[in-house]
């Protein structure tokens, strides 16, 4: 009996598993690109600070983008180690996952136009107070201190290899202790 919970328990491991890896692997992708091909100097400038405005710009960044849950881990951990606050690190991470496309569809076709509407205008107004309350009760990290921690500096390489090495083994190693 007890063989037969341990056997249900790993098949729906795997199975969720297998459910998630597509869009782990996507939010791997966006971390490579945003790594590579994203200035982290227009992070530390739009994300970067501890204020107000740093986390409406991570909310409103984050509510258009096609992540989901899983994906969204992977580019969130990246922006910070390139350089954005907690503050504004927290708010793309709420706020993102609410709005994919398909759920907006969804809702416009069970709930209708208002309520379709109504979606995006709450994940921005959520991960603004999450990040703004972020940023009130745990203290604030420089993007500066930030960055010479994690060892970030921008070079003028910028390629396919690159990413695909911080997306796929780099960020994996960071964040598998986490999954």
């Amino acid at each position: 009996m007890l063989m037969d919970y341990a056997a249900a328990f790993l098949n729906e491991l795997w199975v969720l598993l297998l459910e998630m890896a597509p869009y782990l692997l996507i939010g791997f992708l966006f971390a490579g690109i945003l790594k590579v091909f994203f200035p982290k100097r227009l992070i530390r400038r739009y994300i970067g600070k501890s204020n107000f405005r740093s986390v409406l710009n991570a909310s409103l960044l984050g509510v258009p983008m096609p992540l989901c849950s899983c994906g969204v881990l992977p580019t969130g951990i990246s922006f910070f180690k390139n350089g954005a606050s907690r503050g504004s690190t927290v708010s793309f991470l709420v706020s993102t996952p609410q709005t994919g496309v398909d759920s907006i569809i969804a809702t416009y076709a069970m709930l209708g136009l208002p309520l379709a509407i109504l979606r995006p205008i709450i994940a921005l107004l959520s991960g603004v107070m999450g990040g703004a309350l972020t940023n009130y009760l745990g203290g604030s990290v420089d993007a500066s201190e930030q960055l010479k921690k994690n060892d970030v500096e921008e070079n003028g390489t910028r390629s396919f290899r690159e990413m695909m090495r911080y997306g796929f083994v780099e960020m994996m190693q960071d964040i598998s202790k986490w999954l």
